[in-house]
């Protein structure tokens, strides 16, 4: 489901940006006297690039700074047999970003006082004799040594044919733990997977309804699904069988669940970014925690929090996360000092969003021309 279980370093897709030909730390260079004349053309120039190295069918792109929109544009075909144009406000499937809204959704039970984070996983689903010793923050950070589901022999048949909650949580409670409980981190689906069924239990409904209510409706994120979104307005997701791009199995939406079931576009995201990092939905409380590093060092650098990774770039501060599921990959990185974020949505699922976001910004923030948008 997610691209994130290996979570490369910024650091180290350095080397897969120089690949692309088109940027590096330095930024992009153009030969003297064809500096790009506006933020689209450099943007553009990247963004063709990975096209063309990566093989994408399509993808949306969106450059914003404070939630006002900088630059966006579609690239490529939202479908292959229509050739549909890929529309700057077309949908797609974002996999694990799905992640920090399920985040946000327990820090805002928290504030309600009917959980705490330090609560142990047992006080919450005791039916599944999960260790007592896992605690929600463990579960929020990937520290909690359960295994993860998307590893197990039957996601197949949940994938295409729906699971039940209990289903999979009771797989996952008679699984080993990979480590002991707060010694390690891992990044496991099964975590979010499990937080979603506690969400339910304390709002009293389906999460996908607590997420309508709570964040969708307030922030006016009208094109943000957790059912599949209207064909019309969504890509088709393409996946690699080795011979070329084929149409790819689209997840049963049950067992993605609060892993990775969401749907967005572009515009959703960019008000998702500011809305966060703005105070405009969870308290300043919950922000810093969701925001405060696990502790241990997470495989290629940087360190997770509450359904975000924090790392640096030029030395100062970013939130980001990125998504893999049946046909798509998805990336949002936010510089948190000023505010420029940059979205990447593809419908294929080989895509590597990692060293286009990384090539984008190198771009843009490394050029005397445009750093200021950062």
């Amino acid at each position: 489901m997610p691209r994130d279980p290996w979570l490369l370093s910024w650091c180290y897709l350095v080397l897969i940006v120089f690949a692309l030909a088109m940027a590096g730390c330095g930024g992009l260079h153009a030969p003297p006297g064809t500096q790009p004349s506006s933020l689209g053309n450099i943007v553009d120039a990247v963004a063709q690039a990975a096209m063309q190295k990566q093989g994408m069918p399509g993808m949306a792109v969106a450059l914003a700074k404070n939630g006002t929109m900088l630059y966006l544009h579609g690239y490529g075909v939202s479908d292959l047999t229509t050739r549909q144009a890929t529309a700057p406000g077309a949908i797609f499937e974002i996999g694990s970003v799905t992640k920090q809204f399920t985040a946000a959704l327990i820090m805002k039970l928290q504030e309600q006082g009917k959980l705490h984070v330090e609560d142990s996983i047992a006080a919450y689903l005791p039916e599944y004799n999960f260790p007592p010793t896992i605690t929600l923050r463990m579960m929020l950070t990937h520290t909690s040594g359960l295994a993860d589901f998307t590893n197990f022999p039957q996601l197949g048949d949940w994938v295409r044919n729906g699971v039940s909650e209990a289903t999979v949580l009771t797989a996952v409670s008679q699984s080993p733990l990979q480590f002991q409980p707060g010694t390690q981190y891992s990044y496991s689906n099964s975590n979010f997977f499990a937080l979603g069924t506690i969400i339910e239990k304390l709002a009293g409904q389906s999460y996908a309804a607590n997420l309508d209510q709570t964040i969708f409706q307030p922030l006016g994120m009208t094109n943000t699904y957790y059912a599949l979104p209207p064909a019309g307005s969504s890509a088709t997701g393409y996946t690699n069988n080795g011979a070329g791009l084929v149409p790819a199995i689209v997840w049963d939406r049950s067992a993605a669940f609060a892993a990775g079931a969401l749907s967005t576009n572009v515009y959703d995201l960019v008000a998702w970014d500011d809305a966060l990092i703005n105070g405009k939905v969870v308290s300043p409380a919950s922000y810093k925690a969701m925001t405060t590093s696990n502790g241990f060092i997470i495989p290629g650098g940087g360190s997770y929090g509450f359904g975000l990774v924090l790392g640096t770039f030029n030395n100062r501060p970013i939130i980001w996360h990125n998504g893999q599921i049946g046909g798509f990959t998805a990336e949002t990185a936010v510089i948190l000092d000023s505010g420029f974020a940059v979205v990447v949505l593809t419908n294929d699922q080989n895509a590597n969003p990692d060293a286009i976001i990384l090539s984008i910004m190198n771009a843009v923030c490394n050029s005397a021309q445009f750093a200021g948008n950062c």
